[in-house]
């Protein structure tokens, strides 16, 4: 299949909303830039040149009629594009691997299960012939904006405070577009020049949207995915991206593949969202439709004409608005039962600059010390849900603990927390000798925690440092004590919780 490839470097933080933030004064975006922002950006570079003009045979043929495919631009892992995780794809609860894919393996009712969080993976068969899977979530940030009648004056009555929350910057995606034939794809290269600079999304003058575009080529031979696993016994039908599905019967959308298969799924897993989008010719909001999201999964008995009829659909697409990146199926791309995660927690691509200011040097280090501690946030949770105490001790002999390791983090003394331990009384000591965490006791466990505090990255790990213009997230002393307390601190709090209950 030929296609143009691209990437997308965002410079700034990039807003493409989506519906259902919930709060009226909140606006979260997607976490992928959708195939009709992609669209979108081609047809105002096309414009700069020309005029647009639906009647316009070549026009219609390269924007409107589905000749040609502006697929979502995805995440960039291991310099391949990322694809949505399958939603049948299970992780026992409280454990992270491996993961079990219910499209392939029966499900065992005596586990709790849940989902795999991480929305991207990229997969492939490893060296000893297991399957792999790197998972990635994009990074997001936060900004608070405040809007008023009159900027020159601030009152209460007329001012309103909102958020986005936005895919930050110095992330990389990867964009393609397919076109049935490849004159539109000589065409539109030409439109979108390697190291250029493109605006996408909104509040485009509040300091979003600006991404430079790179390595755009034709590439001969593009495969959207690179099924991993022997022959399924069954067909396994993954969505590469949201889909729209309309019964002709009635006319409404639904959340099935039966009206374009004439068959009904096995099983499924399945998951909907509404989608909707934006006319900046009319000033207006497109309709909202029920989408078949990304990732689920349906299951068919094997048939020979079924899998003939789904090749010829994988190349188009299904459903409604393939123009814009909606209805990209896989067959048999994941036919694995177990697969090993690979954890990623964003996807980064540090500015090609080195900073020489000083106080540029100073905001940059900042910068990279909040990445670094979201990345070690959500790595402690998981680990801190990993230990559980048993025949704790008393809670008030618990809170003083936490009491003397926030100490120890004020004074940047770990050994207070070992002075502590020493100097307790017989019963107390007993009662932390008696207690259990994992295989050793919960006064071991403080002991060695306090002990060796840069201990806690063989727990905490990070898979990559973030880096801003050369300069690059240390895990410092200093950090490992405070990650250290907080580790201790929370588990000593989650075993006083669970003795309440």
């Amino acid at each position: 299949m030929k296609a143009l490839t691209f990437e997308l470097h965002l410079l700034e933080p990039l807003l493409v909303a989506r519906l259902g933030g919930g709060d009226p004064n909140s606006v979260i975006g997607f976490e992928f830039i959708p195939g009709s922002t992609i669209r979108g950006m081609v047809i105002a570079l096309y414009a700069k040149l020309n005029t647009p003009n639906a009647s316009n045979s070549t026009f219609r043929r390269l924007f409107l009629d589905g000749s040609v495919r502006f697929l979502n631009a995805y995440p960039k892992i291991q310099s391949k594009r990322a694809l949505p995780t399958p939603l049948s794809w299970r992780l026992e609860k409280d454990k992270d691997e491996p993961i079990l894919d219910f499209a392939v393996e029966t499900v065992k009712r005596d586990v709790q299960w849940q989902k795999v969080k991480q929305p991207f993976c990229n997969t492939w068969i490893s060296d000893d012939d297991g399957c792999k899977a790197q998972l990635c979530s994009p990074h997001h940030q936060i900004d608070i904006h405040t809007a008023r009648e009159n900027r020159q004056r601030t009152t209460k009555d007329e001012s309103t405070v909102f958020r986005y929350e936005a895919i930050a910057p110095a992330q990389t995606f990867s964009g393609v577009i397919l076109a049935e034939q490849e004159e539109d794809l000589q065409i539109l290269k030409q439109w979108l020049p390697a190291g250029g600079v493109v605006c996408l999304g909104g509040s485009r003058l509040a300091g979003y949207g600006k991404t430079r575009l790179d390595q755009v080529k034709i590439q001969d031979e593009w495969q959207e995915y690179t099924p991993v696993g022997d022959e399924a016994e069954c067909i396994i039908v993954t969505l590469l991206s949201d889909a729209l599905i309309r019964d002709p019967q009635t006319g409404a959308n639904v959340v099935t593949l039966e009206p374009l298969l004439g068959q009904a799924h096995k099983e499924a897993f399945i998951e909907t969202r509404i989608v909707s989008g934006f006319n900046r010719k009319w000033n207006l909001p497109l309709p909202q439709t029920q989408a078949i999201r990304a990732g689920s999964v349906f299951v068919y008995l094997r048939q020979p004409e079924m899998l003939a009829r789904l090749q010829d659909l994988m190349n188009a697409g299904i459903g409604e608005r393939r123009a814009e990146g909606f209805g990209r199926i896989a067959i048999n791309w994941h036919t694995v039962a177990e697969i090993t995660p690979v954890k990623g927690t964003r996807v980064a691509s540090p500015l090609p600059f080195t900073l020489e200011d000083e106080t540029i040097k100073s905001l940059a280090r900042q910068m990279v010390d909040r990445m670094i501690r979201e990345q070690l946030d959500q790595e402690l949770i998981s680990v801190v849900n990993r230990f559980r105490i048993t025949h704790p001790p008393k809670n008030a002999q618990l809170s003083r603990i936490r009491i003397v390791a926030r100490q120890a983090l004020s004074h940047n003394d770990p050994t207070i927390i070992i002075k502590h331990l020493e100097g307790m009384k017989k019963t107390a000591k007993d009662q932390l000798q008696s207690a259990r965490i994992g295989n050793e006791s919960l006064y071991g466990w403080l002991r060695t925690r306090a002990g060796n505090v840069s201990g806690i990255w063989q727990l905490i790990k990070v898979d990559q440092k973030p880096e801003v213009g050369g300069i690059k997230a240390e895990l410092t002393d200093a950090l490992a004590l405070e990650y250290t307390v907080l580790l201790i601190e929370r588990v000593l709090r989650k075993a006083q919780k669970e003795a309440l209950q």
